[in-house]
């Protein structure tokens, strides 16, 4: 129960930015561990992304999207990892993406900067448009390979929930459609998904749908 509560304090700490700062944390409450994504982009163990936004993913061939570290620059707070999408059912299957040809896993590597517990910066270095394409949030226009930041609602060492950070936002509703949010959880929580984690998405960023399930560890 105790849990519970930090949790719909976090949720009202993290709104204000939409709900123009109504609410403030009680005198002695410290949030901070849940709000750092570092702690989950250096584990040492696979990460899925569970769940995205409701229309922003559509995933009716089952694929999956996994990611291995790599290694931790702690100096520079960066994690080196990969980005993998691969059919859960077969894994060695021929499948398609967009126009793109797949024979069984497509694998990247991706490097993500925390610095700032607010934001976590991913820098792309594939070239495969209809990879980026497959990105939940990314804009079909803006096809450079570079860098993309996604703010952090909540992050700990079990699941990261992200928004993708938009030049305009005018939504004031945290289940508006307009709010492209992903979960992303560790391995170990890939069948069951934490109800907390869960419940953090449908508070903060509404509808969402399911990606890598069961089938895809």
């Amino acid at each position: 129960m105790a849990i519970f509560k930090l949790l719909v304090i976090w949720v009202l700490a993290a709104a204000p930015r939409e709900i123009n700062c109504l609410f403030h944390l009680p005198g002695g409450v410290n949030l901070s561990r849940y709000h750092e994504p570092w702690r989950l982009v250096t584990i040492l163990t696979d990460v899925y992304l569970s769940r995205v936004s409701k229309g922003s993913w559509m995933n009716e061939g089952g694929v999956c999207v996994r990611s291995r570290y790599l290694r931790a620059i702690r100096e520079e707070r960066t994690a080196l990892r990969t980005l993998d999408l691969y059919l859960g059912k077969d894994r060695s299957a021929n499948w398609t993406l967009g126009k793109l040809q797949i024979n069984g896993t497509l694998s990247m590597n991706i490097s993500l900067n925390a610095t700032s517990n607010d934001v976590l910066y991913v820098n792309i270095t594939s070239e495969l448009a209809e990879f980026l394409l497959s990105l939940p949030g990314v804009d079909s226009n803006d096809l450079c390979i570079g860098q993309y930041a996604f703010s952090v609602l909540f992050g700990d060492n079990r699941c990261l929930l992200l928004e993708t950070r938009k030049s305009v936002y005018t939504g004031t509703s945290a289940s508006s459609t307009r709010r492209s949010c992903s979960l992303w959880t560790a391995e170990r929580d890939l069948e069951e998904p934490l109800q907390c984690c869960v419940y953090m998405f449908n508070i903060l960023c509404g509808k969402s749908v399911e990606v890598s399930g069961k089938s895809c560890g």
